[in-house]
């Protein structure tokens, strides 16, 4: 198979890396060649335009940043529109307001192309190790079934959600648990250290019990370690937030604590900034977690060019 990859950040690096170990040959954007520089000139293909890279294959993935990218990219000038025809099919993994995606996939359906959402969720270790939690919106088996082998090296929990749309908007449900647990962690995290509990001993103790989640057992030692390597950025977490609100607006509804995370995830981006790992929201709640930090650079995912 060949596959059309746009969008080489920090999680769609090894998603890529992933297809192309399996047996996949790759088309990608020049100015992200560098992020796939170690799998040499075997299977890879290196183009300029998202037009002249949609010509390439019958699968195009996407996993940009923002609706805006995934917008540019496949309706600007030069996009992937230009190149859509009968048995094409472009997949967009990011995460997308379900306004974009159903504008996209519209549009994309008038050109005689197929499209299917499948946002992840995972972090980049789920993708280096192709674990990834991914829901899908799929119009028909058909096109289902074009992506589930790509899906299935990439994913370890693949589940088809519904029709396009359905998979974005079961991400929205599954960033507003992830980020509001998030806050929770960071102020209990330092309210135990705050009383004088050893964050070593009380994170194992609290496993299996009411309060364990994911979240605790992932960023808990990382906040108690000071450890700020990258997984996300915090602009990532206001994005996906504002995208969560807006989706309860449409729906009539007010989700009052949706509103003091988004709120929360805003004063950690203006104190500590936008680019800083998610996990240093700690330190907004108490400054003694100073240890570590960003020093620089833009690969974690949320820095992602169009490209």
């Amino acid at each position: 198979m060949t596959i059309c990859f746009i969008g080489l950040g920090l999680m769609g690096q090894p998603m890529a890396t992933n297809l192309h170990q399996a047996g996949a040959a790759l088309v990608i954007p020049r100015r992200a060649s560098d992020a796939v520089a170690d799998l040499g000139n075997d299977r890879v293909e290196v183009l300029e335009t998202p037009a002249e890279i949609g010509r390439a294959a019958d699968l195009v993935i996407l996993m940009l940043p923002t609706a805006k990218a995934v917008e540019s990219v496949c309706l600007g000038s030069d996009g992937l529109i230009s190149a859509m025809g009968s048995g094409k099919l472009v997949m967009d993994m990011g995460t997308t307001d379900g306004k974009t995606t159903l504008a996209v996939a519209e549009r994309l359906r008038e050109a005689h192309s197929a499209f299917v959402d499948a946002p992840v969720t995972g972090g980049r270790v789920g993708a280096t190790n192709g674990k990834l939690t991914i829901f899908v919106g799929a119009d028909s088996s058909e096109d289902y079934d074009r992506v589930a082998p790509a899906l299935a090296v990439m994913g370890g929990n693949v589940t088809r959600i519904g029709p396009v749309g359905s998979g974005q908007a079961a991400k929205v449900i599954n960033q507003l648990i992830n980020f509001s647990t998030q806050v929770v962690v960071a102020e209990g995290i330092a309210l135990a250290r705050r009383s004088g509990l050893d964050l070593n001993t009380l994170i194992p103790a609290l496993a299996g019990g009411a309060a364990d989640s994911v979240v605790l057992q992932i960023l808990g030692p990382r906040m108690a370690a000071n450890d700020w390597t990258f997984t996300a950025h915090i602009e990532i977490a206001v994005n996906d937030m504002d995208i969560v609100l807006h989706a309860a607006k449409t729906r009539g509804m007010e989700l009052k604590l949706a509103e003091l995370v988004r709120v929360r995830w805003s004063d950690a981006e203006k104190a500590i900034g936008a680019e800083h790992d998610i996990a240093e929201i700690v330190r907004l709640v108490d400054p003694d977690f100073s240890g570590g930090g960003w020093h620089g650079g833009g690969d974690a995912f949320g820095s992602a060019t169009a490209e």
